[in-house]
């Protein structure tokens, strides 16, 4: 047996039979525990970022829309506000929401589809115009009148429910 038949045997039987399947399990392993492994992770991480931002939206919705729903009901319709909260404490939660979502609106934005990302446009333009006309208003009665600020603040907090309440009817949660 010289080097010449070593040779030829190695390359005519042991290389097709042994070489090239082990080269297989190794390259199947490595994309087995390196490759598919991440790629569904980051599948992952991104519809867990979508969802996050869609429960974020749609909850911060509904909470506005909750609050002032409750203080409204608690304070005319004589009955138990479930929210428990005061004329300036709801509007202290309701400016905070929407200033909470205005201000991670760039991060949400990333997360939503075209149509939620439409939906959720919209309500910010819509309640920063909102805003901008109750400021606009704000202090235009006389020294003293305290229930026209009341009435003026009660004002501000159902016309954001109406908008909260457009935006969850046009948002598809």
């Amino acid at each position: 047996m010289n080097l010449e038949n070593v040779i030829h045997i190695t390359t005519t039987y042991l290389l097709p039979f042994l070489g090239l399947p082990l080269l297989g399990v190794v390259i199947g392993a490595w994309l087995t525990n390196s490759f598919f492994p991440f790629r569904l992770k980051r599948r992952e991480w991104r519809w867990e970022k979508e969802l996050w931002a869609r429960e974020l939206f749609s909850e911060t919705l509904s909470r506005i829309s909750f609050i002032v729903d409750h203080y409204l009901k608690g304070e005319y319709s004589e009955k138990f506000s479930m929210s428990g909260l005061s004329l300036y404490e709801a509007d202290k939660e309701i400016t905070a929401l929407i200033k909470d979502l205005h201000s991670q609106g760039f991060k949400i934005r990333l997360y939503l589809d075209k149509k939620s990302k439409l939906v959720f446009d919209n309500y910010l333009s819509k309640s920063q115009e909102e805003y901008d006309e109750a400021k606009e208003s704000w202090g235009q009665w006389y020294d003293g009148d305290g229930q026209a600020e009341i009435s003026h603040r009660e004002e501000t907090i159902f016309v954001q429910k109406q908008v909260a309440d457009q935006a969850l009817k046009h948002f598809e949660v």
